[in-house]
């Protein structure tokens, strides 16, 4: 794949693995023919609710790193990863994202990770400066993986984790 076109390959693999975890969840799943800020819709065909989906798919960021100057431990320590997201502020700050769900997408060490949030948890953390930076309208995301720790600088997000239950429970 050409450099140049490596994000959208990342970004609909990404798509695709959310709605895979849904399908096997059992949700109908759908990508709207228009792409208006709504990446996935997915419904409870029994109960007719449905849920908007916003998806935001990165690969682990490299950090330089200096030679080590003495032998690595023997011991295996998960390593930290760390991911960079954009997102626009619209998009966390309209009131019909408050009742969305965003699904931030983590690929490290050949396997998929999610930290699943509710809109209305992402604009209050957001509002409460604890999640960011801003930028030309756009936010700035970092999140650092380490084992079955996710953090946002100082914010602890390690409860939406993976956390498939909490927003879409098995049906």
């Amino acid at each position: 794949m050409a450099k140049k076109n490596r994000s959208l390959y990342v970004g609909k693999a990404g798509h695709l693995a959310v709605m895979s975890e849904l399908a096997l969840r059992g949700y109908n799943v759908a990508m709207p023919e228009m792409d208006i800020g709504d990446d996935i819709f997915a419904v409870n065909d029994a109960t007719a609710k449905m849920w908007r989906i916003q998806v935001k798919t990165a690969t682990v960021k490299k950090e330089k790193a200096n030679p080590p100057q003495t032998p690595p431990p023997r011991v295996v320590r998960p390593v930290k990863r760390r991911f960079q997201f954009r997102i626009k502020v619209t998009a966390i700050t309209d009131a019909p994202r408050r009742d969305s769900c965003f699904v931030f997408v983590m690929r490290a060490a050949r396997r998929w990770r999610y930290c699943i949030i509710r809109g209305s948890k992402l604009e209050d953390r957001y509002r409460d400066k604890q999640l960011g930076s801003e930028n030309k309208g756009h936010v700035q995301l970092w999140l650092t993986l380490d084992g079955d720790s996710l953090r946002a600088g100082g914010l602890d997000l390690s409860r939406h984790l993976d956390s498939w239950d909490d927003v879409f429970p098995r049906i």
